[in-house]
């Protein structure tokens, strides 16, 4: 039997049906557990600025002129502090003589304390530059899946923007195209060649950056030196990926970056590892938000993941089956989804999708958006 190659049709199916709320429980079981790390006690930490090598402070600090510290409160006298983070400054235009920035960062800035699947109503944001300029921030997008949101903030001069990288998630378990240990690191020099192609192809191994800004007296950056992971969360949110950076508390909604300053995720927390959601979700998210006003999502009613993130037994069977090196495993059809319609079963490999190839999860998540 051949890997599954999806059909157009079959394809705009999966991608214009709408998930029923019963299926977004998993994504609240997840935003459920980010709270319980974020507003319950954390092991103190400190992230090892001082250890980061000279090759990447030239990117920290090219990247760090758009990262804010970010404090959220209740309106009104005396408003209790709900939550402190980061963000990043990821657009900038000129309205009539004044500037309007966008912010990108973490919903749990906004996130309800007794409701965690609603935005708390009566909350203000500050936002914090480098120098301590302050300015008031306002909601302008949301994704509560997902756990992002963006702001927007009024200046009367220009404020920096990040440049955003998607990523490219199509490893190969080809022993002969796999790197051997000590490459890593010379394969990510050479993509400096590269630096503005569509996307940032990832490795496991590779080492990358957590931003964030500290909340107080000063707002003063801090960086987290970390590896790129290839293990899954053990979050229910399959989108998230993983690093090995040791982030604070403030860093959430900050941004994780490549070692040329470039913007390749959102961060999260957790206990043991930096959850962080791919750009090229977040990207795809907002285009949404700005088509229809809401936070719409297409779904297929399909538990997907990476070829090459699957148990090792699974893998046997799989390239026993189909001699493949690349693409997407159904680990899961619900009954009566678009993806049952189209004939997809739980064990299938996709390799095509509307006659283009795919290699990873992230282009089967969400059609690769040009960013930056």
């Amino acid at each position: 039997m051949a890997p599954k190659k999806m059909t157009l049709a079959a394809r705009r199916n999966l991608h214009y049906n709408m998930a029923p709320k019963k299926r977004r429980l998993a994504g609240r079981q997840w935003i459920q557990k980010i709270e319980e790390i974020h507003r319950g006690p954390v092991e103190a930490r400190r992230p090892e600025s001082e250890d980061i090598p000279t090759e990447f402070k030239g990117a920290i600090v090219e990247a760090s002129a758009a990262v804010v510290s970010l404090e959220s409160y209740h309106a009104g006298p005396g408003g209790e502090t709900m939550f402190v983070g980061s963000g990043t400054i990821i657009g900038c235009e000129d309205v009539n003589g004044t500037y309007s920035s966008t912010i990108l960062t973490s919903a749990t800035l906004l996130r309800s304390s007794t409701e965690s699947n609603a935005i708390q109503d009566d909350i203000e944001v500050n936002v914090y530059l480098a120098d301590g300029k302050s300015f008031k921030g306002h909601l302008s997008a949301h994704d509560l899946h997902f756990n992002i949101a963006t702001l927007s903030v009024t200046s009367d001069v220009a404020l920096p923007t990040a440049r955003l990288r998607p990523l490219d998630d199509s490893i190969s378990i080809d022993p002969s195209e796999i790197l051997r240990p000590g490459e890593n690191e010379v394969a990510s020099r050479s993509f400096q060649l590269h630096r503005h192609s569509d996307s940032f192809k990832i490795c496991p191994g590779d080492t990358v950056v957590a931003l964030g800004r500290h909340c107080g007296e000063t707002h003063e950056l801090w960086a987290a030196l970390g590896k790129l992971s290839v293990d899954c969360c053990r979050f229910d949110c399959r989108e998230l990926f993983r690093a090995n950076c040791r982030i604070l508390k403030s860093g959430v909604g900050g941004p994780l970056i490549n070692r040329h300053g470039e913007v390749i995720g959102v961060n999260y927390i957790d206990a043991d590892c930096t959850p962080f959601m791919p750009i090229n979700i977040v990207s795809k998210c907002l285009k949404r938000f700005q088509e229809n006003r809401q936070s719409c999502r297409p779904w297929s009613g399909m538990e997907l993941t990476n070829l090459y993130a699957a148990r090792i037994g699974k893998l046997e069977k799989v390239i026993s089956r189909f001699n493949i090196s690349k693409g997407v495993l159904v680990e899961e059809v619900i009954k009566g989804s678009p993806a049952e319609q189209a004939g997809i079963l739980r064990g299938d490999v996709i390799v095509q999708c509307g006659k283009k190839s795919v290699q990873g999860f992230l282009e089967m998540a969400n059609p690769r958006v040009k960013v930056g």
